[in-house]
């Protein structure tokens, strides 16, 4: 089984379920049946003179790639595929050289979208938890089913929106205890910092919904108390 990610630029954010469609599209393609991209071919140039084709290195040391086959450019993606036990070390290369060369990542694992920095924006969201997952820009289903994910050991997730954030944790690590949950929020500076334990998950996902969306009555029926530092 292998380890799956591709590359390819976007003029705007786009969505998991939008980037799977996209890489479908490309995984179908035959190889030359499109003209190479010249981003997608400075980014495999670079990828490969990091971690050589298969088909460039001699035999011995061909268990020492992270590659299950070699990385190929298909118009305007780079299509990669790794092996599990040695995929590590590449993705993280992969990530900071996508980001390099402003384009999107997509790991069709996830399936998760990692926006390059000239699409990201104070508009833009991100939820991550504990457990490494993280969605751009998610809906109420996504986030309900990302926070349906806590506990004691994937004990906190939060939400993400420039400089903005809510958040919640669980367990002693989160300094409360079952049935409570510790919600927090945090408006820029540090001084704007407010906790409240909520014993209703249903409340939590109604107050990550409604910062996700934008609506500033999210807060209301919370007895929040600021966080001293």
């Amino acid at each position: 089984m292998s380890f799956d990610l591709a590359v390819w630029p976007e003029p705007a954010v786009i969505t998991a379920e939008e980037a799977a469609r996209k890489y479908a599209e490309f995984a179908a393609r035959e190889p030359a049946a499109v003209p190479a991209d010249p981003r997608a071919l400075a980014f495999h140039r670079e990828l490969t003179a990091r971690y050589p084709s298969l088909r460039d290195l001699p035999v011995e040391e061909l268990e020492n790639s992270p590659w299950n086959g070699d990385p190929v450019v298909l118009g305007e993606a780079v299509l990669i595929t790794m092996s599990w036990s040695t995929a590590d070390a590449a993705v993280l290369f992969v990530w900071e050289l996508a980001e390099r060369h402003m384009l999107v990542l997509f790991d069709p694992q996830g399936p998760t979208v990692y926006s390059p920095p000239m699409l990201r924006r104070d508009s833009m969201s991100v939820l991550a938890a504990c457990d490494g997952t993280r969605v751009e820009n998610p809906d109420a289903a996504q986030i309900e089913a990302v926070l349906g994910r806590l506990s004691a050991k994937n004990w906190f997730a939060v939400l993400e929106r420039g400089d903005h954030y809510v958040q919640v944790g669980v367990g002693e690590r989160a300094a409360t205890r079952s049935p409570w949950l510790a919600l927090e929020h945090r408006e820029g500076l540090p001084d704007r910092h407010f906790r409240v334990q909520v014993a209703d998950p249903a409340r939590i996902v109604r107050a990550f919904t409604g910062f996700a969306a934008g609506d500033g009555g999210w807060r209301d029926g919370f007895d929040w108390q600021r966080v001293a530092y």
